[in-house]
C-alpha cells in the first residue's frame, strides 16, 4: 500500500489480532504498529482492495471468534474460509466473459469443485427430466 491504513478495534479484537497475526502475515497481510485500539495496516494481499480491509479484518475477527468455540479449525482454514466468503463474487454482480470462463475453470481446478468451504453446495445438475416437471 502506499499509505498505511490506520484502523481502530476494541482492545478485545486487537488482542485477538495479535494472536493470528502470524497466520494473516502468512496470508499477505503487512502490519506496522499495533497499539491498544489502532492497528496500522501497511500491506494486504493482492486480491484484497484498501476499501475492504477493514472490512475483512472486521469479518475475520467475527469468524475466528465464532470458530474458536465451535469446530476445531487451524487459524489459516479460518482465515482461507473468511478471505473466501468476504472477497466472492457478490450475487448481483456482473461479470464479463472472460471472467466467467476463468471462475468456471478456476472451480473445477479446485480439489473439492462440489461443496464450499461452508459445506454449501456450489451447483447442481438439472435434467431435462427436472425441467420437465417444472412445466407440467
Amino acid at each position: 500500500m502506499l499509505f498505511p491504513l490506520a484502523l481502530s478495534f476494541s482492545k478485545s479484537d486487537v488482542t485477538l489480532l495479535n494472536d493470528i497475526k502470524d497466520s494473516l502475515i502468512t496470508m499477505g497481510f503487512v502490519f506496522g504498529s499495533i497499539n491498544e485500539d489502532l492497528v496500522e495496516v501497511t500491506g494486504v494481499p493482492v486480491l484484497v482492495t484498501e476499501s475492504e480491509v477493514g472490512m475483512v479484518l472486521d469479518q475475520l475477527i467475527s469468524d475466528y471468534q465464532m470458530q474458536v468455540s465451535g469446530q476445531n479449525f487451524s487459524q489459516t482454514d479460518i482465515i482461507s474460509k473468511t478471505l473466501a466468503k468476504t472477497l466472492s463474487v457478490k450475487t448481483g454482480e456482473v461479470l464479463d466473459s472472460e471472467s466467467q470462463l476463468a471462475l468456471v475453470n478456476d472451480l473445477f481446478a479446485c480439489k473439492e469443485s462440489q461443496v464450499s468451504p461452508f459445506n454449501k453446495p456450489v451447483y447442481i445438475t438439472i435434467t431435462e427430466n427436472d425441467i420437465d416437471k417444472k412445466f407440467i
